[in-house]
């Protein structure tokens, strides 16, 4: 499909409202890492001295205008004014001071472009920093160093003007949400009659109740953020089919709808659905834009759905093929990758089909929130619960991380749903996490990373699985996905000097549930054996039966209620009946844990006696006992009233009938182990 681009850059903040990082250093590249930007006694002066972790050495960026940033300090953070970093008015003047933010001169004084160092030779992202107002005196400078001072120098990109900071993690966006008016213009040539309106209706507007069309999909996906309703003309003739391909029929058709009473700048998309024509394209539409062509295919839901993507900023999306391993198997994310057009099948916008849209959409459409799917840059553990899952507060439902280029390694999770989202369980698009390099700006970007280069499946099974990890040379990241659950998709986001690390996705294996009989005299131990399971740490608890039931970490040891290693032996004293459950908790990678319990029933002894229960005149019967323990000593006593008439300490007894007088008798049976 064709997409026409239409609007401009927004600045590299959002316009509605202010994000910042919180107080941190500020290092200079070349003066290493020992190094920092030192707030003077006399709250004016910045210099570099050793790093001591003080109030003084501590800085935050924050937006002052759309694209800048100030630059204050914590030391001055109480005071009744605001203090920033800035140049003097004097174009002699080079070496930056602090100063009132809002005092007297020009704000440009104080405002700060910083921008990611693409040719710097370090691993971490760093960034230049230029001034607005140097700027507009048409100096060609960044911010850099002299005598252990700040100093205004010539443009470069040498670590001597690279800066290690935290700049606020804000991408653009162009947020499409509220109530939306849409104008369905039905069209026909005078040599070709109009497609079934009914089926195009269904298309775009469905019932309100169903899977299938554009307004429900946009529904879904916006979590109800942007509700699209709107209304329909029909019977419009465009004349004589076109000899060419244009999006004027745009235009025409609002005229034509003008002449009918219907002014379409009273909503907010226009949509046109032409008979066949000869144009390659089955739509067309403006990215981004408010005009969406149907070229005979109004009646396909993934039509809409992909048009709409145009106009929320969407281009079509490639994909990222031919990736490396090294020699632990991490698929390197590097130069040695390739972009192509191969399929997604998680995004409408290059072969999805009518698949919901993509993370990063979202974020650019306002649809998710930067607390939803925040920017990371220090090693930890994340959960992401599934995408289009309705959103609870807390939860993650992606991740981004910037990289040297200024994209983004984004990251989702997706479940099996009703519809749009309709997969396969055993789909590896559900059973994985889906890594994207993302760009925000004037449109949003998406390129699906294969995590699995050279299957043979291609795209097909692009997802990071658990257990695997891939490496993005430009953020300096280690992505692993430690395991899925219940509760989402567990990842550790690490930096590359974890190369060397092989990683333990921790998995937990205990015994199957089972009984034990007590003993009325002597303790029974049975062995909780979890040498089955692999991780880098073992803890056996006990959850129930404590206080009569406990643990032992070696014979002879005391009760307790906790053994730091894989096996452990379940202690159970004499006379003692109940339940008791065990957890083994195991510690893998990264402080990842999977836990498992048993349950040990423990039950009292019990002999029972197997036989018939009348015999005649000179039968012979023979008794046997069952028991659930091992038996190994019994003695069986034949009663008559309160007369004992026969005793044996066999494992069976046998009664000879014709030794017996007639009568009731009573046959009795104690055993012991």
């Amino acid at each position: 499909m064709l997409s026409q681009q239409r609007d401009t850059l927004p600045g590299l903040f959002a316009a509605d409202g202010e994000e910042q990082a919180g107080y941190g250093t500020i290092k200079n590249v070349a003066l290493g890492s020992e190094s920092c930007l030192t707030l003077q006694p006399d709250n004016s002066s910045v210099t570099f001295q050793r790093c001591q972790d003080t109030a003084r050495q501590r800085w935050q960026l924050s937006q002052i205008m759309t694209g800048y940033l100030k630059i204050t300090s914590e030391a001055l953070a109480e005071e009744n004014k605001e203090y920033c970093l800035g140049m003097n008015s004097s174009a002699a003047q080079t070496e930056p001071t602090m100063m009132e933010c809002t005092g007297s001169g020009f704000n440009s004084q104080r405002s700060w472009k910083a921008a990611i160092n693409q040719a710097s030779a370090v691993s971490d992202i760093v960034y230049t920093l230029e001034n607005k107002y140097r700027n507009d005196l048409g100096k060609k400078e960044v911010l850099g160093h002299s005598n252990n001072r700040l100093q205004m120098v010539a443009t470069s990109t040498t670590n001597d003007v690279s800066w290690q900071l935290s700049v606020p993690a804000q991408v653009a966006t162009r947020p499409v949400i509220g109530n939306k008016k849409v104008l369905l213009l039905h069209t026909h040539y005078s040599d070709r009659p109009a497609n079934d309106l009914a089926a195009i209706k269904s298309a775009v507007f469905g019932s309100g109740t169903d899977f299938s069309s554009l307004v429900s999909a946009v529904r879904i996906a916006s979590y109800g953020k942007l509700l699209l309703s709107g209304d329909t003309v029909s019977d419009i003739d465009l004349g004589p089919r076109p000899a060419i391909c244009s999006s004027s029929v745009v235009a025409q058709a609002q005229t034509l709808a003008r002449a009918k009473g219907i002014e379409p700048n009273n909503y907010d998309y226009v949509f046109v659905e032409i008979p066949s024509t000869s144009c390659s394209w089955t739509g067309l539409a403006a990215t981004p834009g408010s005009w969406i062509i149907g070229n005979a295919s109004g009646h396909k839901p993934w039509m809409w759905q992909h048009e709409f993507g145009h106009n929320l900023g969407a281009p079509h999306a490639t994909s990222l093929e031919g990736c490396t391993t090294n020699s632990l198997g991490i698929v390197q994310l590097d130069p040695q990758c390739r972009k192509t057009t191969a399929g997604d099948p998680s995004d409408t916008m290059n072969g999805g089909g009518s698949r919901l849209y993509p993370a990063p959409y979202l974020l650019y459409a306002g649809w998710l929130s930067d607390a939803q799917m925040p920017q990371i840059d220090k090693p930890e553990n994340y959960t992401l619960t599934p995408l289009f899952n309705t959103p609870n507060e807390g939860e993650l439902k992606g991740l981004r991380i910037l990289r040297r280029d200024g994209t983004y390694l984004t990251l989702e999770y997706r479940q099996p749903g009703t519809g749009f989202e309709g997969w396969a369980s055993s789909d590896p698009f559900v059973n994985g996490v889906i890594v994207r390099v993302a760009s925000f700006g004037s449109t949003v970007s998406n390129t699906l990373v294969d995590t699995t280069p050279g299957s043979a499946d291609g795209m097909k099974d692009a997802p990071l699985m658990p257990g695997k990890s891939i490496d993005d040379v430009l953020s300096g990241k280690r992505i692993t996905l430690l395991n899925i659950d219940a509760r989402g998709a567990h990842l550790h986001i690490g930096t590359l000097s974890d190369a060397n690390e092989e990683v333990k996705v921790p998995v937990a294996v205990v015994p199957e549930d089972f009984s034990v009989v007590a003993r009325n005299n002597d303790g029974t131990v049975r062995i909780l054996n979890g040498n089955a399971s692999t991780g880098n740490e073992f803890v056996w608890t006990t959850l129930a039966g404590s206080g009569r039931f406990g643990l032992q970490a070696e014979p002879s040891g005391p009760m307790v209620s906790e053994v730091r290693q894989s096996s452990a032996r379940a202690a159970f004293p004499g006379g003692a009946t109940g339940q008791a459950r065990y957890q083994l908790t195991v510690t893998g990678s990264h402080g990842m844990t999977d836990s498992k319990i048993v349950t040990v029933t423990v039950l009292p002894p019990q002999v029972n006696i197997n036989g018939q229960e009348s015999l005649a005149p000179g039968e012979v019967v023979v008794f046997n006992s069952q028991d659930n323990f091992e038996a190994a000593k019994w003695h069986w006593s034949l009663v008559n009233g309160s007369q004992t008439v026969a005793e044996s300490d066999l494992a069976v007894f046998e009664l000879d009938g014709q030794n017996y007088a007639s009568g009731t008798y009573q046959l009795k049976l104690e055993a012991s182990s």
